[in-house]
């Protein structure tokens, strides 16, 4: 049986992914959504704007310009949760 790969909300559970970094990851696309992939300490790395393309709901609102700042942040933090980092 393949072996699942963890989202970073399962990394967050194992402790090699805090939520401080999480908290940074999604700062840093809200400052620059062509920011490079943001690399966790523990030496994975997500690309926050293919999490979002992967998260239709995030996706949707972060496109539509009437979405409120802070509703923006949780979808970007949402999306960083469930996205899929790689291993650096």
């Amino acid at each position: 049986m393949a072996k699942e790969i963890p989202s970073v909300g399962d990394l967050r559970r194992k402790s090699e992914v805090s939520d401080e970094e999480i908290e940074a990851a999604t700062a840093a696309y809200l400052a620059d959504e062509s920011a490079k992939p943001f690399a966790f300490k523990y030496g994975h790395t997500i690309d926050v704007a293919k999490a979002i393309e992967m998260h239709p709901q995030a996706r949707a609102l972060l496109a539509d310009e009437k979405t409120k700042p802070g509703l923006r942040r949780t979808m970007v933090k949402t999306a960083v949760i469930l996205g899929f980092p790689v291993q650096g």
